[in-house]
């Protein structure tokens, strides 16, 4: 019991704090792409070149709660290293959490499900969990953000990601962990 009353305590004071840091008391719907590296680690004649994973991101913010999908077009070395089908795919994210705003700064995490959707309507048909850390500047309608996102294949592997965290190890999180480049529209 003692070990949820910080995080609750935490949630409290950032539920009493809304006035401060909510940017739009009537919500706030957000568009995007982004940017993300990726090394095809088997690419035999260039291990360490770059690729590029393109994103497409729909938002909503309330208040200090916040939601959003996140479609990543993965590449098919990518898809086959995850799942054995080397075959694009889209990696769908569903995520909810906190965005805090403190003109022109704005700072977010969020965690929720994911789903691999492989092209040709292979199904992988797991659905795995992801948790995403992100900070950056908004320009009245528009902004740009850097994130971190993190896959998991399940609930268990992120708690003890997070757990291990908790205790000083934060390999686990941030050895994964993919950074992307985002730019957003806000209305």
């Amino acid at each position: 019991m003692k070990k949820i009353l910080l995080p609750l305590a935490a949630v409290l004071l950032l539920a009493m704090a809304v006035p401060a840091f909510a940017y739009s008391p009537r919500g706030e719907w957000e568009l995007g792409l982004s940017w993300t590296p990726s090394r095809d680690s088997s690419n035999i004649a260039d291990p360490n070149a770059v690729n590029s994973i393109i994103g497409f991101h729909v938002g909503y913010a309330w208040s200090i709660l916040y939601a959003s999908w996140d479609a990543y077009a993965m590449p098919d070395y990518w898809v086959w290293n995850m799942t054995g089908y080397y075959t694009p795919g889209f990696l769908n994210l569903f995520d909810v959490g906190v965005r805090l705003v403190l003109k022109p700064i704005l700072a977010y995490a969020e965690v929720g499900p994911n789903y691999l959707y492989v092209y040709g309507g292979q199904s992988y048909g797991n659905i795995g969990v992801n948790a995403r850390a992100g900070v950056g500047v908004k320009f009245g309608w528009w902004g740009v953000n850097v994130s971190g996102t993190q896959v998991f294949a399940n609930w268990s592997d992120l708690s003890a990601a997070f757990s291990d965290a908790w205790h000083g190890n934060w390999s686990t999180l941030s050895d994964g962990n993919s950074a992307s480049v985002n730019l957003a529209i806000y209305f």
